[in-house]
């Protein structure tokens, strides 16, 4: 751990700070003699609730439900006990990190907003999760096949492809292609959402949900694809993290925790582009590839990328 004031490796543990609802770890920098606590966002630190309970209730708030009723149900999921005044307040403090607030009365809590269908590949347990309204409103008509392909999978997915297929991350590809660098919107709603997880495991979910219901570009999460290379003669599989719908573009998100260091992410992207294009009949010039974390994010066009693919790794 590195002090976020002077970058020294040089910190000891300094007691703890406590809440009615929660207690933090605090730090010292033995260099510049700096507290500090171990978070990205250290606002959330001196809140009185934990962020888990303010990020359910953004999202719940997000998903239509009113105040009072966002109110009770944290209430009664988290044993605790706070108003809707106090929701209203996080909704407006963080409301820079939710634009589905630009829409988010054309729907309410009655209507069915997400789908959410466990599947099962690879004895991985997945997620997948679609914003109904999002996905008719973004790419019902510019992207008809991505909106059919993904309402499909209400029935099921077939599961044979993942069974004899390699997964996007293991055929080698080597990439090379103009990379656009920049902390955009996903790096701080990221770097918020990483807070109410509970271990390193469960990052990837919390930023895919959060993204999911509280991002306007964000449509689905999790989404299975599955190609064959001709190249290696073999079937290709994985699961998309993020499909996001912007710009008159369809952008594949990879969240990586340590984004500036990952270097699967490129080749990975690519055989989810190739595959999704595949799938939904999208030409690959109008799909985006993307990896980040909370600091930063990387960004590619898979139509300009020089592909070599390794059939011996």
């Amino acid at each position: 751990m590195k002090c976020p004031n002077c970058s020294s490796s040089h910190v000891i543990k300094k007691g703890k700070r406590k809440t009615k609802y929660q207690s933090k770890q605090r730090f010292l920098c033995k260099n510049c003699k700096q507290n500090f606590f171990e978070t990205t966002e250290p606002k959330l630190n001196y809140k009185e609730y934990p962020p888990v309970v303010i990020s359910a209730g953004i999202s719940l708030y997000n998903l239509g439900y009113p105040l009072r009723e966002v109110s009770k149900q944290i209430n009664k999921r988290f044993k605790i006990n706070t108003g809707k005044s106090t929701v209203h307040s996080w909704v407006q403090e963080f409301h820079h990190l939710c634009p589905i607030s630009k829409i988010k009365n054309n729907f309410s809590y009655s209507d069915t907003v997400v789908f959410s269908q466990r599947f099962e590949h690879e004895n991985l347990e997945y997620l997948f999760m679609y914003h109904k309204y999002k996905l008719n409103m973004f790419a019902q008509t510019k992207f008809p096949g991505l909106t059919h392909y993904i309402t499909g999978f209400e029935k099921g997915c077939p599961d044979v492809f993942f069974q004899v297929g390699k997964r996007c991350s293991q055929p080698n590809v080597k990439t090379n292609a103009p990379v656009i660098q920049k902390k955009n919107l996903a790096c701080e709603m990221a770097a918020f959402a990483i807070q109410s997880a509970r271990n390193n495991r469960e990052r990837h979910k919390v930023v895919e949900q959060f993204l999911l219901i509280n991002d306007l570009a964000t449509v689905a999460c999790e989404v299975p694809v599955w190609y064959w290379e001709k190249t290696i003669d073999q079937g290709v599989t994985g699961h998309i993290d993020i499909i996001q719908v912007r710009n008159n573009l369809v952008y594949i998100l990879d969240y990586k925790p340590d984004a500036v260091h990952e270097k699967k992410a490129p080749w990975q992207l690519y055989h989810y582009a190739v595959a999704l294009s595949f799938r939904t009949k999208i030409p690959l010039g109008q799909i985006r590839c993307a990896w980040f974390d909370s600091e930063i994010y990387y960004e590619y066009s898979p139509l300009d990328a020089r592909i070599e693919i390794i059939t011996k790794t």
